[in-house]
């Protein structure tokens, strides 16, 4: 399935910046749905964003729910995904967090978000994180998701997720703030 939206233009101030986002095009799909090629220019936006291991990482793009793509004028600007997490990795969040809770619960994760340094604070991430989360409002549980960005952090809270636990040591940052919210 593809969605596509344009961006809420009110909020933007310049002309170029009006011009940028007139110009973004949307899409979110299930993986299974995804050309190869789009797999492929995912995969290489998140290694360049240097915040996840590249180890068995198409794998687990793969296994996404859904992945979000931002275009802008043909060239992949941005990107998300609601990632299904393993048991393993919730737990291992959950430790370092310091949050103690029954991870049968959690059933997905909203993550690996990047955006070109040329087009960021735009809102592209927060759009593709808004339209991924009205994908998956039928579901019933917990997602969580965890960034050491600001304004990530701050889009999370607007969207109604909740700073749980305590700031944590990440191999690719500091100060990781671990957020849960129920759906």
């Amino acid at each position: 399935m593809i969605i596509s939206k344009k961006h809420n233009l009110h909020t933007l101030s310049t002309p170029i910046m009006l011009g940028v986002m007139a110009s973004c095009k949307y899409i979110i799909k299930k993986p299974a749905d995804c050309l190869l090629a789009e797999l492929f220019h995912f995969y290489l936006l998140l290694k360049k964003g240097n915040k996840v291991s590249t180890k068995d990482l198409s794998q687990k793009i793969h296994n996404c729910e859904f992945l979000a793509f931002c275009y802008l004028e043909n060239r992949l600007v941005g990107i998300s995904a609601i990632k299904r997490p393993a048991k393993s990795y919730i737990e291992e969040v959950h430790r370092k967090a310091g949050v103690w809770r029954n991870i049968e619960e959690y059933i997905f994760e909203v993550g690996y978000s990047f955006t070109e340094d040329d087009v960021r604070r735009l809102g592209i991430s927060g759009t593709l994180k808004q339209m991924l989360q009205e994908k998956i409002i039928h579901h019933h549980g917990m997602v969580f998701s965890t960034t050491a960005v600001q304004t990530s952090q701050r889009f999370l809270k607007s969207q109604g997720f909740v700073a749980c636990g305590n700031p944590y040591q990440g191999k690719y940052d500091d100060n990781i703030i671990y957020f849960e919210k129920r759906i």
